[in-house]
């Protein structure tokens, strides 16, 4: 293959893909107006009290990012009367798709940096062992706090380990370690995952802070839980070290960010929500656990069934007439009659003469014709490919056997219908 040809492949692919993916995710932002509104509804009537169904809500927005392909979009009166227009304004500025896709890069890059900022900052961090857990100690004034998905770290400020007492200490590296434990590290990497995707949805990330105090609370729960403290002691702890951090954050100016007033308001929330904790059973507990996993699941095997897939094969049939100027005539409301009257296999497509011809005269066909056939299409009007043949009018043979180029063994042609 000439370097020329693949570049014009590959150029035509990401355009493509630009547009593909670009469309998918404008119309899941859109869902997930909805879902957030759902969430919030639930969150804050019926499962105000019941915090592991509450933060269990905030999973919903994952199967939201498989939504864009829903048949709903192109098979019914709404969802054509709504999308459809954006669907043909992304089509015809192709620049706005490359815009969406910048925006994501960009997002995802300012996180990337913002931890990569941190993970340096925490390898100049001295480490000691505490409760049997290597930890990270800073001189900031920050809450403790755990990071990082594959080899996660606790971090805990100097002043902690100096003026707590040891079960004081097992508490603070409890609740981190449930945080690791629980999962909550990728609940945290997924929700970034949605509001990058989904940018042009700005509450997604306004709301950030809110799921995050329904995380906080559930691994309160759980700590109080596991510790054996009651929630006076353990609200007493975060109040303790709020008055800490505060008299710190006064001698460490240059990182009041890091531990500011807003911080403090959560941490005072937290303590109120903490009173209300009601001890619980721990197979109720994984119980809402293994419902949300397996709804999850539901819904996502429901999305499938109700669209497209990766790739549809294309059924449709069409033929045209070209003089060498321009079309003769195009018939694209026939594919059944066609298919009456001409078969292909992978490399020739038969004809019967007799028929075909007596259906171009009826249709005032006189100039020889292509038929156009089968292949395959990303989405109805989006992506694909087709195949089409030459037929010459009076060619003889009463079934005529055409052959025709196949391309799925291209590589382009196979990227497409994988991507």
């Amino acid at each position: 293959m000439k370097i020329q040809e693949f570049a014009k492949h590959l150029a035509e692919l990401l355009d493509f893909c630009s547009f593909y993916y670009t469309i998918q995710l404008i119309r899941c932002a859109f869902i997930s107006f909805l879902v957030l509104a759902f969430v919030f509804l639930l969150r804050n009537t019926v499962l105000k009290n019941k915090i592991f169904f509450k933060g269990a809500l905030w999973s919903l927005f994952l199967p939201v990012l498989f939504a864009g392909k829903m048949k709903f979009f192109y098979e019914s009166m709404a969802g054509s009367f709504l999308f459809s227009g954006w669907t043909g304004f992304l089509s015809e500025h192709r620049w706005l798709n490359w815009l969406y896709l910048y925006g994501i890069a960009l997002y995802a890059l300012w996180l990337i940096r913002k931890k990569r900022k941190l993970l340096a900052l925490i390898k100049g961090m001295k480490k000691q062992q505490i409760d049997g857990k290597t930890v990270y100690v800073t001189e900031l004034p920050v809450t403790p706090f755990a990071i990082g998905i594959f080899r996660p770290k606790i971090i805990v400020p100097q002043k902690i380990l100096e003026q707590f007492g040891k079960e004081e200490l097992h508490i603070i590296l409890l609740h981190e370690k449930e945080h690791i434990r629980s999962g909550h590290l990728v609940f945290y990497l997924l929700w970034d995952i949605v509001r990058v995707l989904l940018w042009i949805n700005p509450l997604l990330t306004i709301c950030t802070n809110i799921f995050r105090e329904d995380i906080e609370e559930i691994c309160d729960w759980i700590t109080i839980q596991k510790s054996g403290a009651g929630a006076f002691e353990y609200g007493q702890l975060l109040l303790k070290t709020m008055r800490l951090l505060q008299t710190e954050c006064k001698d460490f100016n240059m990182y009041a960010t890091f531990a500011g007033d807003k911080e403090y308001r959560r941490i005072r929330q937290r303590v109120r929500k903490i009173a209300g904790y009601i001890p619980y059973k721990q197979i109720a507990a994984d119980g809402v656990f293994a419902a949300t996993f397996f709804l999850i699941l539901v819904i996502l095997t429901g999305l499938r069934l109700i669209s497209y897939g990766a790739y549809n094969e294309n059924d449709s049939m069409l033929v045209y007439g070209f003089d060498g100027n321009g079309v003769t005539f195009l018939d694209t409301g026939n594919s059944a009659a066609l298919h009456q009257m001409i078969s292909y296999d992978d490399s020739y497509v038969y004809v019967d003469r007799e028929a075909f011809e007596a259906y171009l005269r009826e249709h005032g066909a006189e100039k020889d014709v292509y038929i156009v056939f089968g292949g395959f299409y990303k989405l109805p009007g989006i992506g694909g490919y087709g195949y089409s043949c030459y037929y010459e009018v009076d060619a003889g043979e009463q079934t005529t056997k055409i052959p025709y180029d196949n391309r799925d063994s291209d590589w382009w042609v196979s990227l497409m219908k994988r991507l």
